[in-house]
């Protein structure tokens, strides 16, 4: 009797192994340019502006409103990624688990508890892989009508060190600035921070 209840047990966790955490999937790596371009984005001095490279977008969702799903209440903010499957993505918020249906597109805090509350989601840029070629364009503040901008490249491979440099731009000449083929449009720029639109990436 012990030896059947035993082999049940080692069956049951085999299963729930196989439809649990093989089901998981990681966020893919792939060659991006963050943010997209097109978009407006606001950085504070020494935040990144542009970067290329291998990495993973790190998705993020973000709740407008206040929110009761079934007996639970849902409050608006921003939920972080934690797992993806082929059916859906798992977001948290403190304790909070939300579940986003791929097909359906409905926030679901378990299965048949589901809402059709709006929501937006946002990519985040994942941490760089090693040993991969990166260029990134970081805000390095105003003084008057200039900007100026500092560019960074680097590599895991230790016979090519890291690489930088800074250039600075006239505002009153152009709003448009560029840098081996990236190009921004600044709508905004202040001493702590720059609002801009990304034109263009990095020529490869």
């Amino acid at each position: 009797m012990k030896s059947t209840a035993r082999k049940f047990a080692i069956v049951t966790l085999s299963i729930a192994t196989l439809f649990g955490c093989a089901a998981r999937r990681q966020l893919p790596v792939e060659l991006v340019t963050f943010p997209a371009v097109g978009s407006v984005s606001t950085r504070n001095v020494g935040e990144s502006l542009i970067s290329h490279g291998y990495a993973q977008l790190v998705p993020k969702l973000i709740l407008a409103e206040n929110e009761k799903i079934g007996a639970v209440q849902v409050p608006k903010g921003t939920y972080y990624f934690n797992a993806e499957n082929a059916d859906r993505i798992k977001f948290l918020l403190g304790n909070l688990e939300l579940y986003l249906y791929k097909d359906s597109k409905k926030i679901c805090v378990d299965k048949g508890k589901c809402s059709d509350m709006p929501y937006t989601i946002e990519n985040t840029l994942g941490k760089p892989m090693a040993n991969q070629f990166q260029q990134t364009l970081f805000y390095n503040g105003k003084i008057g009508n200039k900007i100026a901008l500092g560019y960074r490249e680097f590599s895991g491979d230790v016979a090519r060190p890291a690489f930088s440099n800074e250039v600075s731009y006239d505002l009153s000449e152009s709003t448009i600035l560029g840098y081996r083929g990236a190009r921004i449009e600044v709508i905004k720029a202040t001493n702590t921070e720059l609002t801009y639109r990304l034109v263009s990436g990095f020529i490869q």
